[in-house]
């Protein structure tokens, strides 16, 4: 039970990574899926994406705790860029296994509900916090990125003239 409490402190680190990734690698995706063809384009895109913006908030989590005088502020940004690392390697995997970029996209966003899903009933009981709002705002918010997400990808593909 310590330890289970000693994580619980970094769940503020763990929401920011993971909600992060949630919002802007569904988004990624969603746009890299209707731009582009080729799913190992989708795959290379998103992986630096993935990358690059996990080092990203890992970094400022590390930085904006620091700067809050929080003594484990190193703590906090690993569990942040590794939160991001994980959930965007899960909604990622899908286009290495299936050949069908539209069908992978569909599993992303299982993938993408089961994450939410999985993660606010974990901090709901941990937290003793209602489930179904926590649940629903997250994922109305990732689902409004990804729509975002889509319409950007096919007006950029629209104004560039980009088929690839």
């Amino acid at each position: 039970m310590a330890k289970n409490k000693n994580i619980l402190q970094y769940t503020g680190a763990m929401v920011l990574g993971l909600h992060d990734a949630l919002v802007s690698q569904t988004g990624i995706i969603v746009g890299l899926a209707f731009a582009l063809a080729d799913e190992r384009l989708i795959i290379l895109s998103s992986v630096i994406a993935a990358v690059a913006a996990s080092l990203s908030m890992g970094a400022s989590n590390y930085l904006a705790q620091k700067s809050d005088a929080n003594p484990r502020a190193i703590i906090a940004g690993v569990y942040t860029g590794i939160a991001y690392l994980v959930t965007a390697a899960l909604l990622t995997i899908p286009f290495a296994i299936i050949s069908n970029r539209f069908f992978a996209l569909g599993i992303t966003f299982v993938i993408s509900v089961l994450i939410i899903f999985g993660f606010n009933y974990w901090m709901a009981r941990a937290h003793g916090r209602p489930f179904i709002g926590r649940f629903l705002e997250m994922l109305g918010i990732c689902v409004g990125v990804s729509v975002a997400a889509f319409a950007i990808g096919q007006l950029a593909k629209y104004f560039l003239g980009v088929s690839i």
